[in-house]
């Protein structure tokens, strides 16, 4: 026997299937971050001018889609929901694979490349120690270091024996260039004192401002 059912049941029914499309449907963060990370599937660092750069926004795209999905599958979102990326439809399960290779990939190019350039500055650390190791890691391995009287230091035996340790730049931003210098002086590995900076107008700071 065919039960009856009544309108408003049955507009009861519509509304409970309503609700489910949308609690299926996904959030805009998230499908914000697949749409991130689908853009590095197939990245190689030979792509790239600036390759470790790219690689930690890979990793950090990558590690935020996961993080994204996982959340979103703990709300309920269905593994098989379909979602349109850059690289086609897929599910929310391959999706989550394709972030995993994502992260995966960033991290590799990202730990590669800054072991390659960590390895450079060993030779200085081995020679240095005290104020001079910490000022070195913290802020001048990566800069161009001067000794007295403008004098580059090249090598870490010159970086370990100089009392003075100097950087340099040029602001021509204004109507005329200004040059700055900043020093540092030591005893041994211990700094003395505190940081001097001098300033003037031209292209290139004199050698009486390293002192």
């Amino acid at each position: 026997m065919l039960r009856k059912i009544s309108v408003a049941a049955l507009l009861s029914m519509a509304l409970s299937g309503t609700a489910l499309v949308i609690a299926q449907k996904i959030a805009k963060d998230l499908d914000d971050a697949i749409s991130e990370a689908s853009i590095w599937v197939g990245w190689k660092p030979d792509d790239s001018l600036y390759p470790k750069q790219d690689g930690k926004k890979a990793l950090e795209d990558g590690k935020t889609c996961i993080d994204k999905i996982d959340e979103a599958l703990s709300k309920g979102l269905a593994a098989s929901t379909v979602v349109e990326t850059q690289k086609g439809k897929m599910t929310i399960a391959e999706a989550r694979e394709m972030c995993v290779s994502v992260r995966d990939a960033g991290q590799k190019v990202f730990g590669d490349l800054t072991a390659a350039e960590e390895t450079q500055y060993e030779p200085f650390r081995n020679v240095l120690s005290g104020d001079k190791l910490s000022l070195y890691n913290d802020r001048l391995k990566k800069y161009k270091v001067y000794g007295l009287g403008g004098r580059v230091l090249k090598t870490p035996e010159a970086y370990r024996d100089s009392t003075l340790w100097c950087t340099t730049g040029v602001d021509r931003e204004g109507v005329v260039p200004v040059w700055s210098v900043d020093c540092w002086h030591f005893k041994g590995m211990t700094k003395v004192g505190s940081v001097e900076s001098r300033t003037g107008t031209g292209d290139q700071a004199p050698s009486s401002a390293f002192r």
